[in-house]
């Protein structure tokens, strides 16, 4: 796992092709992952956890499943950016 510094402030470069192979690797793990269900839900608990967090613990499995969750999330906002900036380009 990376430290806060070195996970929030990653960002994917390198060439057009390395861009391109960091989406769509990036992509099919996610989908892999989490279904689209999953994901709705995990994303649905993070919230209430945030806000609920005295009144259940979690326990240690679905923490970490949750972290695993945010850091694929993490990723696939980074990949889902760099597609946008393509599509936002003029041709």
């Amino acid at each position: 796992m990376y430290a806060p510094d070195q996970f929030l402030h990653k960002r994917p470069s390198g060439t057009k092709a390395e861009l391109d192979t960091f989406v769509k690797t990036t992509l099919k793990n996610f989908f892999e992952t989490y279904s689209l269900d999953d994901s709705l839900e995990y994303l649905w608990r993070m919230i209430q956890q945030s806000f609920y967090t005295k009144s259940r613990i979690l326990p240690n499995a679905e923490r970490a499943n949750l972290i695993a969750y945010y850091e694929h999330l993490h990723s696939l906002i980074l990949a889902i950016s760099l597609v946008n900036n393509d599509l936002e380009r003029p041709k």
